[in-house]
């Protein structure tokens, strides 16, 4: 309530001071060749109140009110046209938001920065005491240069001390400030030299005293041959939004997204077609974390430019997976696979299906990585894509061999089918390994014991593990192994390794449920 009044006493006195920055409308090639990466999120459209015939582009927020730049020029002074665009000069206004998120008639935001030229890009400081803002003059009028200004604390009635920052040159353009969530960093576009193409995305640190300083490319994760534009570090989540002629789209600038890493950014997104059109859509820019405004010229608006709200709708990505032996390519069931982040810190786990499937829920600008366990082979970790939707995951397991005491082999767990003496698939992977320690020593002879667990009565368990018995002494001997070498015995539940009884957990109950191969002395 402080706030809005304060605002309202600075528009009164016309004392505050504080983007279509050169909004790019070349016309770039589709691109049919190259696969387009969006987000799964969808977009509602809802057309605004407040567009004129001219340009009209949002900005940022302030004082709970939405800034934008227009080429009207109402209550502004002079109605200059500029020859670049053979519109009005741009200038800064503001707009009251309801609680729907509709807006008011925009009025006139801030005299102390109306000048002849253009006014366009603002930013504000987290605690609101600093602007940045961009603006041309009428001689050089697309070129943009970058300033900044302080509140005046002692009458809490003024903007002051117009600062250029030092990188600003009549050689290229600063467009589009935005300073990140923490007021530490300074993101913005410009054409400077030493890019990647026309427009490139920058960030520059803030000091102590809000000055930006030592610019840096964002790199080619974001930047293209074409032009990037629009930079806009959300709040919510460390994200990047900005917009885009050079990453395949669908048509001039495309709304994007990326990750900030803590070491760049993940490969951008675009946002899709239920947002994007064939013409510019810029100045993404969120309200809360599932609305929020953008500017597009596309066909059926008012203006050159208009500005649009959204009602975002969020979508998980499927991060599909098939777990199987790295040879026969045999699925494993009952495989551990564990989806990690990026400091190996694990998200989430589950065990494959019967048919060796498992999948995740994932947001697709982050990288994780799955790493699967499985009792008789070795670990494996793999980094998952997670750049196309619902993403898949081949997980290819090695065996490991079989462990050889002075009384039995040791393998894993023989499976059969439920209540059944049908050796599972994934089983004869494990009775392979019996199969080749007989094959390495000739001379050995093993008896095959079976044991149930303590469901179902005595006489049922013991015919049933006689049957499993007997279907891995037939597995060996189709395999090529004398039958002499081996003999087969049936225990039901006679000799389980847990002490519960009849109330066992499902896990002591799989212990107990166990085929045993024992080498005869």
């Amino acid at each position: 309530m402080i706030k809005r009044l304060l605002f309202l006493f600075l528009i009164i006195n016309n004392v505050i001071t504080a983007q279509n920055s050169s909004v790019s409308t070349k016309t770039i090639p589709p691109f049919s060749t190259q696969e387009i990466h969006e987000a799964p999120d969808t977009f509602t459209i809802h057309t605004t109140s407040i567009n004129s015939p001219l340009s009209d582009i949002g900005s940022t927020f302030f004082m709970e009110k939405y800034i934008i730049y227009s080429s009207r020029k109402t209550g502004a002074i002079g109605a200059k046209k500029d020859p670049n665009t053979n519109e009005p000069y741009k200038t800064i206004y503001c707009t009251d938001i309801d609680k729907n998120g509709n807006l008011s008639h925009p009025y006139f935001f801030a005299e102390v920065l109306d000048s002849d030229g253009n006014e366009t890009g603002v930013s504000f400081s987290p605690d609101e005491n600093r602007i940045y803002y961009t603006k041309s003059n009428t001689e050089y009028s697309k070129n943009y240069q970058l300033y900044k200004r302080k509140f005046d604390e002692v009458c809490r009635c003024r903007w002051i001390e117009e600062v250029p920052v030092s990188f600003n040159s009549k050689e290229y353009s600063i467009e589009n400030p935005n300073v990140s969530p923490d007021g530490k960093k300074l993101y913005f576009s410009s054409n400077m030299p030493g890019g990647y193409g026309g427009y490139d995305l920058y960030v520059a640190d803030i000091d102590e005293n809000g000055i930006p300083h030592n610019p840096k490319n964002l790199g080619n994760e974001i930047n293209t041959a074409g032009d990037e534009k629009f930079p806009y570090s959300s709040p919510v989540k460390a994200r990047l939004y900005f917009s885009s002629n050079g990453h395949p789209g669908y048509g001039n600038l495309d709304l994007f997204v990326a990750a900030i890493k803590e070491d760049g950014f993940s490969s951008p997104l675009n946002l899709g077609k239920t947002i994007n059109t064939s013409a510019d859509e810029v100045a993404f820019i969120l309200s809360s974390s599932t609305t929020g405004y953008f500017s597009s010229n596309k066909k059926g608006g008012k203006g050159s430019f208009d500005i649009y709200r959204f009602d975002l709708v969020k979508k998980s990505t499927n991060l599909n997976g098939l777990v199987f032996e790295k040879d026969s390519k045999i699925v494993l069931p009952n495989t551990e696979v564990l989806l990690t982040n990026e400091k190996g810190e694990i998200i989430s786990k589950q065990l494959t299906s019967k048919e060796g499937k498992f999948q995740f829920d994932i947001d697709p600008l982050e990288s994780y990585g799955i790493k699967a366990s499985k009792d008789g082979y070795f670990e494996t970790t793999i980094s998952a894509n997670t750049n196309k939707r619902n993403a898949a995951v081949p997980l290819a397991l090695e065996q490991k061999k079989a462990e050889v005491t002075e009384k039995e082999i040791v393998i894993e767990k023989i499976y059969f089918d439920y209540n059944k003496a049908t050796l599972k698939k994934e089983s004869t992977l494990s009775l392979n390994k019996i199969y080749s320690v007989l094959v390495e020593n000739p001379e050995m002879k093993i008896i095959i014991n079976a044991h149930t667990d303590s469901r179902g009565s005595n006489q049922y368990n013991q015919i049933l593990s006689e049957k499993r018995a007997i279907s891995a002494l037939v597995y060996l001997t189709k395999k090529g192994i004398d039958k002499n070498r081996l003999n087969s015995k049936s225990y039901g539940e006679t000799m389980p390794l847990s002490t519960c009884k009849d109330k066992c957990t499902e896990a002591e109950f799989e212990k107990d449920r166990r085929v045993e191969f024992i080498i005869v002395q």
